[in-house]
């Protein structure tokens, strides 16, 4: 067994070798929740990467996750930002909740028809359950309403009595914590080449890029719209409702690309479904699994 895992990681780091060569880029995978040891993986992974290096390349993450927490995704984007100066993200499948926010860092982002961001409702892990963090919010105020209008049944009052208010307010911070760290990203990295409105070619300066991103946030953060937080978001949506630039790669220019990243995506999910990992982040010169 041990024979066969060493083989799926030889063969795992020529395929991201050649993505990063078709890239021209250095390639980082990330596949797996957010969690807090992620800035200490990515900081081991980078730095094997540039050691021989002068200048900087662009660096392409290749992001499947279902989420996770806010803080380690901040605090690794730091540690990114640091080394590179552009950062490209592709979504072969998902990038959901903390995820979403992720890719959000980026100055472009790759997906195809059958990619999905999600809404940004940071988890939390408590009991060894991933929960979202802003449906048990929007709930408390819901039967914090009723219950100032003198409808609360027995039952609600039951659950509010349950409910830690320390767990509450840790998650109004993360919520307020992610329209922040979109509105910076956002208008700081995806937004640095908007220079001219669309339709009428109006100039574009620090604080409309500020407000649009601001805008976008609070809406992936609109549970009232998805509905769910487990609902996914169509590049068609993010391109024609939230009007975020999105590189779509099942494009001709970009057919290529699109095939290597299919049986990229393949292969680390073989890989890991092989190694029963709940998690895999990995470059061609360095493996960090669990």
């Amino acid at each position: 067994m041990a024979e066969v895992r060493g083989f799926l990681e030889n063969m795992l780091g020529w395929q991201l070798e050649q993505l990063a060569s078709l890239r021209e880029s250095d390639v980082l995978a990330i596949y797996g929740p957010m969690h807090n040891g992620l800035p200490g993986a990515v900081r081991t992974g980078i730095e094997s990467l540039i050691e021989d290096r002068e200048h900087p390349y662009t660096l392409t993450i290749i992001l499947n996750t279902g989420g996770g927490l806010i803080d380690p995704v901040e605090r690794t984007v730091g540690i990114i930002r640091r080394h590179y100066d552009q950062v490209d993200f592709i979504i072969p499948d998902q990038a959901m909740s903390a995820g979403t926010v992720f890719a959000l860092s980026g100055d472009n982002i790759y997906m195809d028809y059958y990619s999905q961001l999600g809404p940004v409702d940071p988890q939390f892990n408590i009991d060894d359950k991933w929960i979202p963090g802003v449906g048990y919010l929007e709930k408390f105020e819901e039967m914090n309403e009723k219950s100032a209008s003198g409808t609360l049944t027995p039952l609600e009052y039951m659950l509010v009595d349950k409910l830690d208010l320390a767990d509450l307010h840790r998650f109004e911070q993360a919520r307020e914590h992610s329209v922040e760290l979109l509105e910076k990203w956002l208008s700081t990295y995806k937004f640095k080449n908007w220079h001219k409105t669309k339709s009428k070619g109006k100039l574009v300066d620090e604080e409309m890029k500020k407000e649009r991103a601001k805008k976008i946030a609070l809406k992936l953060n609109d549970t009232k719209r998805w509905h769910a937080h487990s609902r996914g978001i169509s590049m068609e949506t993010l391109q024609n409702e939230l009007n975020l630039k999105i590189e779509d790669m099942s494009e001709s220019k970009y057919s290529d690309l699109y095939h290597r990243v299919k049986q990229t995506h393949s292969f680390i999910v073989d890989f890991m479904d092989t190694a029963k990992l709940r998690g895999c982040l990995r470059t061609a010169r360095f493996i960090d699994s669990e």
